[in-house]
């Protein structure tokens, strides 16, 4: 194989997979093909989305910039900004994209080598029959979601499994892998559905997880009493208060099954690229868009709420040879950070407007410190939930969801509008602002948990009143002051990117 003077990239991402959805991270999820990519370079456990929705936070991650966009189609990157793909582009790689999209328009793909996006239940010209009874279960999957509970959606498919979601994303992998050619570094991004519903896996897992051996977590049962009053809500509109205790182990004993079946497309895309030779060359990343509740506070899925467990998603980062093995605890690092870290490990010039900072001197030794604070945001400026109650948003949900242009247009009936929030966090204390005034403040020294509000405390003011000021000095910094002519400016050297 021809020398090449930087290295191939790697990029796998799940959709909703928590940090300690991992068996190495203390978890009950059975990931030994992720476990063994942990012991070979930098887990970061320390690694936060700041945006815990799926849109913003992939633009988060590829942009190296805070976005606090709409999630949905409305929210896609637009083509002005710069991001990971334009600039590898730019410096001669191959391009490969496979899996979920929620990140650029779709025309922009047509830049790429090798793309192969895939979206649930999407519709094919012929489809194999084990194919369209894989479609149905995810159908079937939703409307539980939609009629009985959040909690209630998990299913086992019992069909061939090479019909299912991220079994053929991992097949697409493989073949870009093959197609790559020898004379020129690659950049493939693998983006798993799973473990965001549709909440299907295969049923060879189900073994692997008996119901009487999942262990519910636990909570003090006032702690919703504390928190902004959108929890209460929230936890009503996932119809939590029908949830059985063997309806929440079902939902875990899914929710990880599905995080096993991607464990193990995973190794498959590993030992292929061991195969080919090139794993010596090869930067391989492993995160996650955002977490799930995963029962953790009475409720499941995610929400618009800067708590960690949403927040806290795995981050490895492996490069045979250069990058030493090592569980790294003691600092934080987010998302932006990721894309001018490969950037300056593939030696290309971080372009104007990041604002995330390499991950290199960390990663190399050269520092046992990288952040001090991470930023946390969701919702735009200007959102506000109108519904005091459940009652309030289902009637208005009933009345305006197939209404296009509506807030609440084709939306479920549980996606209850959210407010502006902002948030800081250190190593030790995590502050969350939102819209409406209301604060939460935690010593996470003796609360990693955030069960205990101390914003509710009057002798915690004075701490509430710094973090605030740190926070929108945060926020200051991370504003966008270019003009359009600036923006203009910065892309017309990315002449290869149409």
């Amino acid at each position: 194989m021809p020398a090449q003077q930087q290295p191939n990239i790697l990029f796998i991402m799940t959709d909703q997979q928590r940090f300690d959805a991992m068996s190495c991270h203390g978890g009950q999820a059975i990931t030994p093909h992720l476990d063994r990519l942990a012991g070979m370079g930098a887990d970061l456990q320390q690694f936060y989305t700041q945006t815990p929705v799926c849109v913003p936070s992939r633009q988060n991650i590829f942009s190296g910039r805070h976005f606090i966009a709409r999630n949905g189609e409305a929210g896609l990157l637009q083509p002005s900004e710069i991001h990971l793909f334009k600039t590898l582009k730019q410096a001669g790689y191959y391009l490969g994209y496979t899996g979920k999209n929620h990140l650029l328009e779709t025309q922009e793909f047509d830049n790429f080598d090798f793309s192969d996006l895939d979206q649930p239940l999407r519709k094919e010209p012929q489809q194999s029959e084990a194919r369209q009874a894989f479609q149905r279960l995810q159908q079937q999957s939703g409307e539980m979601l939609e009629t009985k509970g959040c909690w209630a959606s998990g299913c086992f498919f019992e069909g061939d499994e090479t019909a299912m979601d991220s079994y053929r994303i991992r097949e697409s992998a493989i073949r870009c892998l093959r197609q790559a050619p020898a004379d020129r570094p690659f950049c493939l991004t693998v983006s798993f559905l799973d473990p965001h519903v549709p909440h299907v896996a295969p049923a060879k897992f189900k073994e692997w997880y008996p119901l009487e051996h999942i262990t519910l977590p636990s909570y003090p049962p006032e702690v919703l009493e504390q928190k902004a009053p959108r929890f209460k809500l929230k936890q009503r509109g996932q119809r939590m208060d029908l949830a059985t205790t063997e309806g929440l182990q079902r939902y875990l004993q899914v929710y990880y099954s599905m995080i096993s079946c991607v464990d193990e497309q995973v190794g498959a895309i590993w030992d292929e690229l061991k195969a080919s030779g090139r794993d010596r060359d090869t930067i391989i990343v492993f995160t996650a868009d955002h977490g799930d509740f995963a029962c953790d506070y009475g409720m499941t899925k995610k929400d618009l709420v800067l708590l960690d467990v949403l927040l806290n998603v795995p981050c490895l980062i492996v490069w045979p040879g250069h990058i030493a093995p090592n569980a790294i605890s003691n600092t934080l690092a987010e998302q932006i950070d990721l894309m001018p870290t490969l950037l300056d490990l593939c030696d290309i010039a971080v372009p104007p407007g990041c604002q995330g900072q390499s991950l290199k001197p960390l990663l190399f030794g050269e520092t046992a410190v990288h952040k001090n604070t991470v930023h946390l945001e969701v919702c735009r400026p200007a959102s506000h939930n109108p519904y005091a109650t459940f009652a309030e948003f289902y009637t208005a949900w009933q009345r305006h969801h197939a209404h296009p242009g509506h807030e609440l247009s084709w939306s479920n009936s549980f996606n209850i509008p959210g407010d502006y929030s902002r948030g800081i966090r250190t190593t030790e204390w995590k502050y969350i602002w939102y819209g409406d005034e209301f604060e939460e403040l935690y010593d996470l020294r003796i609360d990693p948990h955030e069960f205990d509000n101390l914003a509710l405390r009057p002798e915690y003011r004075p701490r509430c009143a710094e973090m605030n000021a740190q926070m929108w000095q945060a926020a200051q910094d991370l504003s966008d002051w270019r003009s359009s002519a600036e923006r203009v400016t910065e892309n017309a050297i990315y002449d290869m990117w149409k």
